[in-house]
């Protein structure tokens, strides 16, 4: 691509940004109030999640407030068919150095690279520019895999990045992309019918952006495959140099298929093996790691205070997505796993760092999450409370490890019923799913 090229995209992708509405990512605050300190910013997450979409938000407020002038924005899309040819630090610099001379003027720039990870060795060029310019730049880069991130991260810009995760939308963020604002106990109450129906939408199909505009339902399913597809053979495949996708395809099924379940390494890989694909115990747990790796999978393990627990396999999966799981299970099947997952994702995004219970009995805790006291936060989520499951719901929450008694317990459920509920001389207030979700 010649000179002339290059400069109109670069003027082109300014004034793109200058003119972009939409929705503001509760991430979006966080990001705005690191700018002006001196590290590195980095975007990471799910392909799709809305990466691309929140910088240039960040970049046109920056413009708005003063912060930069529109010629001193650099925003480039790696994943642009146009940029094919910049897969080089070198190239990139050229970029770079062809922006400061056609576009930048004297004060603050700010710098976009948009899934840097496409780039072969950015780090390097990356760190020249932070050494070389960064009392006048501001760079923001973005990235979907987690493997190629923190293997150049961690080797040459240590200790010189703040990193920002963008999980799918919230169910919060689903409201406001709708123009339906709850922000209170009567809001709720007044849209009850129309918040409840987005919500089984949301469950149903995720948080995914894009997928909002699609109104046909075997449309959002064909949207969701191609996706996957998009981050099995190109994100995990082609990165990680798998030979077995047969083995791949059937343990990413699974996983997706019974998020939420304990599971081992070693039941999935008689799995494999009872399906008549070859499979070792080391190849399953590194296929695991590649679906971690590229954001479609979070892995949570089992609350032990026993250190020769800490290399049990035991442990659960999530998706990064309650819609990526329809694909491999029907909405019908398993609402309260649904729920599960987005609650899951809930306690994710407030900052938490969730594991399960169990004891020998099989009681099982769904999340346990340390609390700003040095105690454990206990949550258990279920449809709805009946006198059936009381035992198993609320028993759970004195199966109970003396150490898990301090912190808070919270029952979630979609009953309406908000009483706190005693059971074995443990107090569990419960707490409407759906508006615990909206803080309201």
């Amino acid at each position: 691509m010649d000179n002339t090229t290059l400069s109109s995209l670069i003027f082109e992708w300014q004034g793109i940004v200058q003119r972009r509405q939409g929705v503001c990512r509760e991430l979006e605050p966080r990001l705005l109030a690191a700018i002006g300190s001196r590290p590195i910013k980095i975007v990471t997450g799910f392909r799709r999640c809305g990466k691309s979409f929140l910088v240039q938000q960040v970049a046109k407020k920056l413009v708005e407030n003063g912060t930069i002038i529109p010629a001193n924005l650099l925003y480039l899309n790696l994943e642009d068919f146009r940029l094919m040819e910049i897969t080089t630090p070198e190239r990139l610099n050229q970029v770079y150095e062809l922006f400061l001379s056609v576009s930048a003027q004297p004060g603050k720039k700010l710098l976009i690279f948009d899934e840097i990870q496409n780039v072969a060795n950015w780090d390097r060029f990356i760190r020249t520019i932070y050494e070389r310019d960064g009392d006048e730049i501001e760079i923001i880069l973005t990235g979907s895999n987690s493997e190629l991130l923190s293997s150049e991260l961690g080797s040459n810009l240590a200790g010189r990045l703040i990193e920002f995760f963008l999980y799918p939308f919230s169910f919060r963020e689903y409201l406001d992309w709708h123009r339906m604002s709850v922000g209170s106990s009567a809001d709720f109450l007044r849209n009850r019918r129309e918040v409840m129906a987005g919500f089984n939408e949301f469950l149903t199909f995720g948080g995914l952006p894009e997928l909002f505009t699609i109104s046909d339902n075997d449309a959002r399913l064909s949207y969701l495959s191609g996706i996957l597809s998009k981050v099995i053979l190109d994100d995990v495949v082609r990165r990680f140099r798998v030979d077995n996708v047969t083995l791949l395809e059937k343990v990413f099924h699974y996983l997706m298929a019974n998020a939420g379940n304990v599971t081992t390494f070693a039941s999935l890989t008689r799995h494999a093996k009872a399906l008549g694909i070859p499979a070792k115990n080391e190849t399953v747990i590194a296929y695991c790691s590649y679906f971690v790796k590229a954001f479609a999978l979070f892995e949570v393990s089992r609350f032990s205070w026993k250190q020769s627990r800490v290399f049990s396999d035991t442990r659960k999966f999530y998706s990064i997505d309650t819609g990526l799981i329809t694909l491999y299970r029907p909405m019908a099947d398993n609402l309260g796993v649904r729920l599960e997952q987005c609650v899951f994702l809930e306690l994710m995004r407030r900052g938490k760092t969730c594991m399960f219970a169990t004891n020998d009995a099989g009681r099982e805790l769904d999340f346990v999450t340390p609390d700003e006291r040095r105690g454990y936060d206990k949550y258990q989520v279920t449809a709805a409370l009946t006198p059936e499951d009381e035992k198993r719901e609320l028993g759970a929450f004195s199966l109970a490890d003396p150490w898990l008694q301090g912190g808070e317990n919270l029952l979630l459920s979609l009953d309406d019923d908000e009483a706190t509920r005693q059971w074995q001389g443990v107090a569990i207030p419960r707490r409407n799913l759906v508006r615990w979700l909206l803080g309201v």
